[in-house]
């Protein structure tokens, strides 16, 4: 980036939207090792602009008018605009829910998501979905574990086992499905968008006459239509 003082600012409205509450300045300092007068300017400046809003004196939280460029972009977004019609199909067709996250210079975050069957549980917390895109992105088994338990501190020592298991098992056949009684499942297979590695994950409640290996091969179907719309506007793997 050629201004250092854009890096910065960018650096100081990532760690405020990634920080799950309102987030002191002095807090700020320490995420992003940065000196305490440059960051009290930049989010003096970033207020003054609504892009951060103060809760008070020292705490800060995304302001409306950064949720309001981020609404646009969404709405302008090639990404989305891709996946959301296959993905919208599929989950209806299939009563599964659906998610697309991405991972971007150290950070998660959700792209996309389409609820059908038990929106409020979160199966994606431990599901995998993670590792999928931390293999796709290089990164070792360790260090994707490293990655994980800080977004996830309290995940149980087994399905610790089961993510490093399961890092393995991505690797070798660059799907990862997860199968638990009363026919719940998860399938969730990688795609680049713009050099990002990111998972389309499809999970939930399965219909009786469905099998784990017939919504594989949809899925496939699905994720190799988005891919090819992705490499005809120059944003895919190619």
């Amino acid at each position: 980036m050629k201004s250092s003082l854009l890096n910065k600012a960018g650096a100081v409205l990532e760690a405020v939207c990634t920080v799950d509450h309102p987030v002191a300045i002095k807090e700020l300092v320490q995420i992003l090792d940065m000196p305490l007068p440059t960051v009290s300017r930049l989010c003096c400046d970033l207020v003054e602009i609504g892009l951060l809003e103060k809760t008070d004196y020292h705490h800060l939280i995304p302001g409306i008018t950064l949720m309001r460029f981020g609404h646009r972009a969404q709405k302008l977004s090639p990404l989305i605009a891709t996946v959301k019609g296959q993905v919208d199909s599929y989950s209806e067709a299939s009563g599964l829910n659906a998610a697309i996250y991405g991972f971007d210079r150290g950070s998660f975050f959700h792209i996309y998501s389409c609820h059908r069957s038990n929106p409020v549980q979160d199966a994606l917390r431990y599901t995998g979905a993670f590792l999928v895109m931390l293999s796709s992105a290089g990164v070792t088994a360790e260090k994707a574990q490293e990655i994980v338990l800080k977004k996830y501190p309290d995940m149980p020592v087994t399905e610790r086992v089961i993510c490093d298991r399961e890092f393995h098992v991505f690797r070798q056949n660059k799907i990862l499905t997860r199968v638990a009684p009363n026919r719940r499942w998860m399938i969730t297979m990688p795609f680049t968008y713009n050099m990002i590695p990111c998972s389309l994950s499809f999970y939930g409640q399965g219909k009786e006459e469905s099998s784990v290996e017939a919504e594989l091969f949809n899925i496939s179907k699905v994720l190799s239509r988005i891919r090819t719309a992705l490499d005809r506007i120059g944003k895919g793997e190619d």
